[in-house]
């Protein structure tokens, strides 16, 4: 028996979603948590990774029973509530469904979406969730180079070096700045960008939104975003921000 689950957390405390040696991960919280719950030992397939620190919103896995011990939809509400009084108080359980055996959390989706935050005035109140950057941004710059980036490219340049993906090649679908601000904060100088693609590489949006910043910051032209992809090369490419005003904010399916 396959089941989805959905869930969001604050990544503050974890070395990402995925189990590491050593390390807190989210995997490993979620997995000890459902096989308290369940008895028997569970496995948990994520969606995909996120790096140190970074939030997510709505998050996908999946993870199989040995037997029919949970009976859909009867047991649901019980099971979410049970389970969440296991989970540390950063981790949150919003719903889980039975989907067919084959299906896979990392596999089947077909779009990611992340967000990252920026805010240009001292906060007392954003610096949690935000990046403090003082600096004056010209956003029409910063979309231009978004609708550059749409497409089919080669990210290595915004990669992190010496992983094992086999290729950097993403599709990103959708780009943008505009005016937001994280966790319904009210905040007129508060930029949120946000990207969708079919797959993200580790540091990808981190190294996309240092590189807009050079140029929304007036140090390069637009079009230079592409010279940066073409190049090859992560040190043409801007600085890597931050990770804590990051949020993966929605997986997609067919």
């Amino acid at each position: 028996m396959r089941l989805f689950i959905k869930l969001s957390y604050n990544g503050r405390n974890y070395n990402g979603w995925q189990s590491q040696p050593g390390h807190p991960s989210v995997q490993t919280q979620l997995e000890r948590a459902l096989s308290i719950w369940f008895k028997q030992q569970i496995d948990v397939t994520g969606a995909g990774r996120t790096d140190t620190g970074v939030h997510a919103i709505n998050y996908v896995a999946h993870f199989d029973l040995q037997s029919d011990s949970l009976t859909l939809p009867k047991d649901t509400e019980k099971t979410i509530f049970k389970i969440n009084a296991i989970l540390p108080s950063d981790i949150v359980v919003h719903h889980i469904w039975q989907v067919s055996d084959d299906a896979h959390a990392r596999f089947d989706a077909v779009s990611r979406t992340y967000r990252y935050y920026v805010h240009s005035q001292k906060s007392v109140f954003l610096n949690d969730y935000s990046l403090f950057y003082p600096h004056k941004l010209d956003i029409e710059k910063m979309n231009r180079a978004c609708s550059l980036i749409e497409g089919t490219h080669d990210f290595t340049s915004m990669a992190k070096l010496h992983t094992d993906v086999k290729t950097n090649i993403c599709t990103v679908t959708y780009a943008k700045w505009e005016s937001g601000s994280p966790l319904g904060f009210e905040c007129s100088d508060s930029l949120q960008f946000t990207i969708s693609a079919n797959r993200f590489l580790r540091n990808m949006v981190r190294a996309v939104v240092g590189t807009m910043l050079e140029i929304g910051r007036g140090r390069e032209n637009p079009e230079w975003i592409i010279d940066v992809l073409n190049s090859k090369n992560r040190s043409a490419a801007g600085n890597s921000v931050p990770a804590h005003p990051l949020f993966l904010t929605g997986i997609d399916y067919l």
